[in-house]
């Protein structure tokens, strides 16, 4: 084989290893649950932990992170649906007063322009 068939050959190796290499990035999600998922409703176990009352999701309880990129009253709608209630902790970078006390039903959210950004967290209290 001549050098300019060597170099193409090598060329075509190349290209089809990079080409192989570019396949899609589908991975399959481990079975089980989202420990870092931010659930609501949460619900009282009948435990505590230090002197204050543990809480976990309840059954049926959303992954709040659906609510991220969605218009403020679209994401306080579907929180509604699964029974819970949002509280707007920041809007457009500045902070806003919220409830001191524990619900586990609250949603606090960050927004931007309307949209929400960030969950913040599930019950609040201080």
């Amino acid at each position: 084989m001549g050098q300019g068939r060597t170099t193409a050959a090598v060329a075509a190796a190349c290209a089809l290893l990079l080409l192989a290499g570019c396949g899609g990035d589908e991975r399959e999600r481990a079975a089980g649950t989202d420990l870092t998922a931010i659930r609501c409703p949460l619900v009282a176990t009948g435990e505590e932990v230090g002197g204050v009352p543990r809480y976990e999701p309840a059954a049926g309880a959303f992954d709040t992170s659906e609510l991220i990129g969605a218009r403020f009253d679209d994401a306080r709608a579907t929180a509604a649906d699964h029974g819970c209630e949002l509280v707007v902790s920041m809007r457009d970078g500045e902070g806003l007063p919220v409830p001191a006390d524990v619900d586990p039903r609250r949603v606090y959210v960050y927004t931007e322009d309307g949209v929400v950004t960030e969950i913040e967290g599930v019950g609040g209290g201080l």
